[in-house]
């Protein structure tokens, strides 16, 4: 829902007598509890000292990527998928890796080599 669409919703909302917390905000609107601040102070609603907790959002934390050094592994097929090794077999028409991930690999048995043999 756009900002202005909430605000005005919300407008209602206080004016219906509801329970009105940073928290409830955030579940009925869908935001986050920064922007639940944010929105309920423009519209001048009194809030109590214990929100002003979410008065200041947290800095971004960046994400590494393999271009720009973060999560990055030295073999081609090798690769990190939700911060655990991925092993690439293969790769689909679209272009899209496929194989194990290394949590899920069977162990090492050296009687794999003279098998057959």
């Amino acid at each position: 829902m756009p900002q202005r669409q909430r605000r005005d919703s919300a407008r209602e909302w206080i004016r219906s007598g509801a329970v009105v917390t940073v928290n409830s905000y955030a579940k009925r609107y869908g935001v986050d509890r920064h922007t639940a601040y944010d929105d309920l102070t423009a519209l001048g609603f009194a809030l109590p000292d214990s929100s002003r907790q979410w008065a200041q959002r947290p800095p971004a934390i960046r994400r590494g990527h393999a271009e720009n050094g973060g999560d990055q592994v030295d073999d081609e097929w090798w690769t990190i998928l939700n911060g655990r090794v991925f092993f690439v077999v293969g790769r689909t028409s679209g272009g899209a890796p496929y194989g194990v991930i290394t949590d899920e690999m069977p162990a090492y048995d050296s009687s794999w080599d003279s098998a057959g043999t």
